[in-house]
């Protein structure tokens, strides 16, 4: 057995020394000095040292992992990850977790639910993507699909529908087929689901003028003409309007549009 001797404050505020029979033992954390309720005179054995210096342990793993946390959520992994950095030992990053899940400061399911929120509302990403970036950052593939649950389909669609006009304009030099594809295709690239992008992109299209869309699509399909008709410059005049036309219809355009495209070329 040893007895207490001294106790007295370290320069880290919350910090204690402990003299055991005159002679520096070991440091502990307040809530530890509190938990155990140490004080001078009091005896120690050898068993009950180690499982001060061993709460003492925790607490710092805890302070730690608190200030890690309090900037920001962070998962799960990303707080092991953090304490394995500290070289913080398996067992007592387990023991760190299980109190802060008690206390809610780790809760992966509240993290992926506001994960998805905010990347849904602040920068209209759909939810494939969103679930990529959470498995990205060590997320459960059960914890991602109980989030999912948030994101309805109403809300994607409606999440989809604000990229529209921006896409419609990026895209606006393209036929109406290939125009619907690649739109399509860039909501899809944002995470969004196929038949979401189907949906949405073919009510805006259809939604637009008409003699808008057809004036338009005249237009790119002469400026696309004349580039493959300058490409080929070279070739017979039957070899020339062939490649165009073939070119022409690779891109979406149809038969019709090709021929007033090919009339004007032989103006």
């Amino acid at each position: 057995m040893k007895t207490i001797t001294k106790i007295s404050t370290q320069k880290k505020a919350g910090r204690y020394n402990i003299d055991l029979d005159g002679k520096f033992a070991f440091g502990v954390a307040e809530s530890v000095l509190i938990k155990f309720g140490l004080a001078k005179g009091r005896e120690l054995d050898e068993a009950l040292i180690a499982e001060i210096q061993t709460a003492d342990d925790v607490a710092r793993a805890l302070k730690t992992a608190l200030n890690y946390l309090n900037s920001q959520l962070r998962t799960e992994k990303q707080l092991r990850t953090k304490l394995a950095d500290q070289e913080i030992p398996a067992d007592i990053t387990d023991q760190v977790i299980d109190q802060l899940k008690e206390l809610r400061y780790i809760d992966d399911l509240a993290y992926a639910q506001a994960f998805y929120h905010t990347k849904q509302q602040l920068n209209s990403k759909g939810p494939t993507v969103i679930s990529q970036e959470l498995a990205k950052v060590g997320m459960p593939k059960l914890i991602i699909e109980q989030a999912l649950q948030v994101y309805t389909r109403t809300e994607e669609l409606e999440t989809a529908k604000r990229w529209l006009d921006k896409l419609y304009t990026h895209y606006r030099r393209d036929s109406k087929r290939l125009q619907q594809q690649k739109m399509i295709q860039a909501l899809a690239a944002k995470g969004f689901h196929f038949d979401v992008g189907q949906e949405v992109v073919g009510d805006y299209l259809e939604n637009q003028n008409d003699d808008e869309q057809n004036a338009q699509e005249l237009v790119n399909v002469v400026r696309q003409a004349e580039k493959y008709w300058q490409r080929y410059r070279n070739l017979y005049d039957s070899q020339r309007e062939f490649k165009t036309r073939q070119n022409l219809f690779a891109k979406g355009y149809s038969s019709e549009l090709i021929d007033q495209a090919i009339e004007k070329m032989h103006e």
